[in-house]
């Protein structure tokens, strides 16, 4: 393979994909490469058997998510809505309860306690400017800090405590103690607020995609056609005064402007010709992605849904900290979702092992549901860290990256343009941001080639 093109794009997960389709639709032409052998990125469906999938990466979307369901539409995919009808179960410290509704039942001081902070930090997320938060009137101040830090400051409850732990470890896929609150601060402003981030209903969980996430990566490679080229890792990007040719291990491909949308820490595996500059070189090596792993409990059928219960439960308990239904529309087979971060708990490193988990999350499932819980037809994990070409999950921020590398990750170089759901200014890390750094990156691109034609007339 050795080709010409308009545009290459390098990564074929959602943002890369999106941005080669809206630059084919805007008449450029563009050439896809994959490091891995399947597209999707970290959206890929799980075959569970019978017909029926589930998604081991990337899944759900909320109503503010208006980039993404317009994809869908444009795609002819459809939606339907995570499973939440009947009760949650709340478990703490061995007291088992069940809530309907999106409020946990917590003690009353402990529910004014998260209030009283969730208030606090929405305010200082008001304070950072969405394009700019290296701005923010005390941007250093906070990129000093870990979120985990600020909350063990202004949480004054270990129950509202646990609760941020919960919500926020499950949407960065890390322990708090290594995330920026200024970074926790941009997200909250730019991604619907503490409560749309954490809820199921009327929130970024809501919705889930028939057919699983990785339909929408099988759509968008059907209208791209061969210009999708799969096993094929990049290892250098050479620019000159005429153009870019870039070394990939299927042959050269010479284009007019690249497009690479892939997180820093995966472009850092690139050699640059020339350097890049030092803050974008500084942000490829800082950079870090969530550590956590999906882990699935498949029954039969969903049969916690006779007694009422949706699935869903948040605990304390080691493995099953946080639960939903994971089942197909129909409820043909019961599947429940959960996460493994890296935070230690009481189960210590007994957890490092794939039996203990399993064994582990029976346990607690058993405890949550009863007897009927022990009889599992499959135990399934997706580990993000294990996957050669991507490195890990969720982006997260480490204190005084944001402040120090402030625009790199989003500013043109030359003929490098930057895509992937981490170069979002809204909904970073989220699917919803993965279609909106596309859709800014094609524009970028489209806005120069169009210069470039005029010039050349």
């Amino acid at each position: 393979m050795n080709r010409t093109t308009d545009v290459a794009v390098i990564g074929a997960g959602l943002s890369g994909l999106t941005t080669a389709k809206r630059l084919k639709d805007l008449g450029h032409s563009v050439v896809v490469l994959e490091a891995s052998p399947r597209v999707g990125g970290r959206m890929r469906n799980i075959d569970i058997g019978h017909g029926v999938i589930t998604e081991a990466g990337g899944q759900w979307i909320g109503s503010l998510h208006t980039r993404l369901l317009q994809l869908l539409d444009e795609l002819g995919l459809a939606t339907f809505e995570t499973y939440t009808a009947g009760q949650t179960v709340y478990l703490r410290r061995g007291k088992r309860t069940t809530f309907a509704g999106t409020i946990p039942p917590m003690a009353p001081l402990a529910l004014a306690d998260f209030a009283q902070a969730q208030i606090r930090l929405e305010r200082m997320a008001k304070k950072v400017p969405a394009e700019e938060p290296w701005t923010a009137p005390k941007a250093k101040l906070w990129d000093t800090i870990t979120f985990g830090r600020w909350l063990d400051s202004h949480c004054h409850t270990a129950e509202a405590r646990d609760m941020f732990d919960l919500g926020f470890e499950l949407i960065f896929s890390e322990s708090l103690h290594e995330i920026s609150l200024l970074k926790v601060l941009h997200q909250i402003g730019t991604s619907g607020g503490v409560e749309f981030m954490m809820n199921t209903q009327d929130g970024a969980q809501e919705l889930r995609v028939v057919g699983g996430t990785q339909a929408i990566a099988d759509a968008l490679v059907q209208d791209l056609g061969d210009g999708v080229v799969l096993n094929s890792p990049v290892t250098a990007i050479e620019q000159d005064e005429d153009g870019v040719t870039i070394r990939a291990a299927k042959g050269d491909v010479r284009c007019r402007r690249v497009v690479i949308a892939m997180t820093p820490a995966d472009a850092d595996g690139i050699g640059f010709t020339p350097p890049l500059p030092p803050r974008r070189a500084k942000l490829q090596r800082a950079w870090r992605n969530g550590l956590e792993r999906k882990i699935f409990a498949v029954y039969d059928r969903p049969f916690w849904r006779d007694d009422g219960l949706n699935g869903s439960a948040v605990t304390d308990l080691p493995m099953a900290h946080f639960l939903v239904d994971n089942s197909p529309p129909d409820g043909s087979i019961g599947i429940l979702v959960t996460f493994l971060g890296t935070t230690p708990n009481a189960a210590g490193a007994a957890l490092d092992h794939f039996d203990a988990r399993r064994s582990a999350l029976v346990d607690d499932l058993v405890t949550l549901f009863g007897p009927r819980a022990r009889d599992l037809d499959q135990y399934l994990e997706q580990s993000w860290i294990d996957e050669p070409w991507i490195a890990g999950v969720a982006g997260i921020r480490t204190p005084g990256v944001m402040t120090s590398c402030t625009d790199a990750g989003v500013v043109p170089i030359d003929r490098l343009h930057w895509a992937g759901a981490e170069s979002s200014i809204e909904f970073e890390s989220y699917l919803e941001g993965a279609v909106r750094a596309a859709e800014r990156a094609a524009d970028e691109v489209d806005r120069v080639l169009g210069g470039e034609s005029l010039r050349a007339q």
